[in-house]
């Protein structure tokens, strides 16, 4: 079976809707489908991920550097056309550039099945920024080509659910993304991180690991960890800042008057954000908007406790599975909990393992690949049935 993944962007800087493409395809070529790639670029090419798919043998096709505000570029049609040759469905990841809706609309006119992966992009959030311009794309293109697609991917039933305002007529798949377990069964002994940020020392540390972006909710966190006023412990924020959210961090830190106790880390590689993990007490995320949250299921996986937002789509499960809890976007009830989870460490202890059991019995790539073969085979068996007809 040969699939290909069209996608607007496989930057690792981009964050998790890249991360979790790259992981998928190089899942589904380990259970044997055909897999592809063409993604589209902008600004400066970051080759990472093009790279890590090259090393598997999966074809990648990059077209750019493209011009905003669509992404356009005078070779997608081509490049489209070429890559879905001898497809037999095709998987697009993300809605609002060129490249998603030429690779929907090129299928349709050749019959072959599509599947639409949302990257939570159709929840209420998502759709108020830039609403009036989301709304007339919604209208003008993107309702159609979601119409059209043989189904509309979402990674948990809370992102479903909170499409379903909008009325779209294709069947829907709730496939939940992954995360590579192997980084996480022997995690680096604890103290490497602490010992290569001095300014640590020996107090305790709860770990914010995410983009350095408005929507993660550090206008909440920064001024609820000044108001815990938690006894020998320092916040953690790490993570690519591309946005240039950084001096508004620093504005935050300044005003609540903890410099001495909170620490921007920056960007961390893949040796250094596991070091994160091993040494941190405890991982938050109080997100705007988060689909999914692979940081979640890596710090959980790690044998984290988490505390995520009530809008963090898995915090449902996570609750569920006593790995965790949630808070409200209010620096109060963040602040409240930050200090009920900090002076407890049998109750974090606890949580971290059922983390571990929570991430690694349900998010392995590799199971999830081989749900997405039986997915791909039914859904093109249909389309087959259906232009038989």
């Amino acid at each position: 079976m040969k699939v290909l993944h069209v996608t607007s962007n496989i930057d690792p800087l981009a964050g998790g809707p890249a991360r979790a493409l790259v992981g998928l395809v190089l899942a589904q070529q380990r259970a044997g489908l055909e897999c592809k790639v063409l993604s589209t670029w902008q600004g400066t090419l970051n080759r990472t991920f093009f790279n890590v798919l090259r090393e598997a043998s999966i074809p990648v096709t990059l077209v750019g550097p493209c011009r905003p505000p669509l992404k356009w570029h005078p070779d997608l049609s081509t490049a489209l056309d070429q890559s879905l040759g001898d497809a037999d469905i095709i998987h697009i990841h993300a809605l609002w550039e060129e490249v998603q809706h030429r690779a929907a609309a090129k299928s349709r006119k050749r019959s072959l099945p599509y599947i639409f992966r949302t990257c939570g992009m159709l929840d209420p959030w998502s759709l108020s920024q830039s609403r009036l311009t989301k709304k007339l794309y919604l209208e003008m293109r993107l309702r159609r080509d979601l119409n059209g697609a043989a189904a509309i991917h979402f990674t948990s039933d809370e992102e479903r659910a909170l499409a379903q305002p909008i009325g779209l007529l294709a069947p829907t798949l709730v496939v939940e993304n992954g995360i590579d377990l192997t980084e996480f069964r022997d995690m680096p002994a604890r103290g490497l991180f602490r010992k290569s940020i001095p300014q640590i020392g020996e107090r305790r540390i709860v770990l914010a690991l995410s983009r350095i972006h408005p929507k993660k909710g550090f206008d909440l966190l920064i001024p609820a960890f000044a108001k815990a006023r938690l006894e020998n412990a320092v916040l953690v924020i790490a993570g690519h800042d591309d946005v240039n959210h950084t001096p508004e961090l620093l504005k935050l830190i300044h005003a609540g008057n903890v410099s001495d106790r909170v620490i921007l880390a920056g960007p961390l590689d893949s040796q250094r954000r596991l070091q994160a993990l091993a040494d941190a007490d405890l991982f938050v995320l109080p997100s705007y908007q988060e689909n999914f949250g692979i940081a979640v299921v890596e710090a959980a996986a790690a044998g984290l406790p988490c505390i995520v937002s009530e809008t963090v789509n898995i915090q449902r499960e996570l609750v569920a599975a006593g790995a965790g809890d949630v808070v409200r976007l209010d620096p109060a009830d963040i602040a409240d909990k930050l200090g009920t989870w900090m002076s407890d460490s049998a109750r974090r202890a606890d949580a971290g393992r059922r983390g571990r059991e929570f991430a690694f019995g349900r998010f392995d790539w590799n199971p999830i690949a081989a749900r997405w073969a039986h997915e791909y085979e039914h859904i093109i068996s249909t389309a087959k049935a259906h232009c038989r007809t």
